[in-house]
């Protein structure tokens, strides 16, 4: 499928003032590396991940009022993760403009679950840095409306390790656990990541996975594997 801007922004629901936000949304670092001139969507990525937890966050704080923080944050891990965003960025096609480079397009970028939520975070971030924080807001608000409206009943709240060891460092030592990235392999449709887990200087866990968010979850649960011995 080309990379034709109208098409896109009428699937994504959203016109760029800037067309150079939206094209660098979609340029995975495979493409970047063929084209230097193109910025990859990294940087996005990672703006799009900040803005998207505030903008949840403020919905959720609207919708459940009473609710703790330790409620709020395992609400929020339940929405906004690699299988929702995937589906998310799935609903509005979002995979098939991906920009890859040539030496990977027989790599299945495109059905790669983490590549494509990254995709979704980088357009948030596209939208951030093209009209602001109001306009951003109202996007994710309308992409979340389905998920923020129904019940979380359904959720296993007890597999988010990462608000579990979150609530309970800050019950013990008022601090919160910091998780860095200690390593990273694999080519770029196969990336690794490894991350560990800090209270203050001290180390609690450390774990692989495919995403960044994967691995953060896994090395929480060593964590919690460490607090029950």
């Amino acid at each position: 499928m080309s990379f034709d801007q109208t098409t896109i922004e009428q699937k994504i629901g959203y016109q760029f003032k800037e067309a150079k936000w939206l094209k660098q949304a979609f340029c995975h670092r495979s493409f970047h590396k063929e084209n230097p001139e193109l910025p990859h969507n990294e940087l996005l990525e990672f703006l799009g991940d900040a803005v998207l937890d505030l903008v949840i966050s403020d919905l959720l704080m609207e919708k459940y009022e009473g609710d703790q923080e330790g409620s709020l944050s395992r609400k929020r891990a339940s929405v906004v993760n690699e299988e929702s965003l995937c589906q998310l960025a799935k609903n509005s096609s979002m995979d098939q403009f991906l920009l890859i480079g040539e030496r990977e397009l027989n790599n299945n970028l495109r059905s790669n679950p983490r590549i494509i939520a990254s995709v979704f975070e980088a357009i948030v971030g596209a939208i951030y840095k093209d009209s602001g924080y109001q306009e951003a807001f109202r996007w994710i608000k309308g992409q979340f409306a389905e998920l923020l409206s129904g019940s979380f009943e359904q959720y296993d709240f007890e597999k988010d390790y990462k608000t579990r060891f979150q609530e309970w460092v800050q019950e013990q030592y008022k601090k919160t656990p910091v998780y860095k990235v200690q390593g990273e392999s694999g080519p770029d449709h196969a990336r690794v990541f490894l991350m560990e887990v800090f209270v203050g200087d001290e180390s609690w866990g450390t774990a692989e996975g495919t995403s960044k968010k994967m691995a953060a979850q896994k090395a929480a649960e060593q964590a919690l594997k460490r607090i029950k011995k």
